[in-house]
């Protein structure tokens, strides 16, 4: 029983990171990230103050993100100690991994309330293809 507790941990802990990696991905940090962002800034004809506003909506987005990374580390630190520790799906274990499901929830509704503040910073227009530069990026992350 104990085995088959630990497995699932791991398991939700491996499905945590690949939600994290698809979250930074299409956020502003990694290659991806920053490929998604400059498609968006030379596809979409942005004017200078379109350009203004959406490096500003980066910048706050970057903040968030990077705190949001922070906790991720530590929690996944805080899941691999408490397993060494306890050898078992302990109090510990099950805190740190519920923080950490936590922060990667956060990470990923930041980045999508990123996305959708920069999309209406747009023309109806610049949207359609900010949609279609977002389509290609969930493709690619797949």
């Amino acid at each position: 029983m104990i085995r088959s507790g630990l497995v699932a941990a791991v398991l939700g802990l491996a499905g945590g990171l690949i939600g994290v990696w698809l979250g930074i991905g299409l956020g502003s940090g990694g290659q991806e990230g920053d490929n998604f962002h400059a498609l968006v800034h030379e596809e979409l004809e942005l004017d200078a103050e379109q350009d203004t506003r959406i490096d500003e909506i980066e910048a706050r987005f970057a903040a968030i993100r990077d705190a949001k990374e922070a906790e991720l580390r530590e929690a996944r630190e805080a899941i691999g100690e408490a397993l060494l520790r306890d050898k078992a799906l302990s109090e510990d274990v099950t805190a740190a991994t519920a923080r950490y499901h936590d922060a990667m929830v956060e990470l990923q509704l930041a980045t999508l309330d990123h996305l959708l503040a920069m999309r209406a910073e747009l023309s109806p227009e610049q949207a359609q293809e900010f949609d279609d530069i977002l389509g290609r990026a969930f493709d690619d992350q797949g």
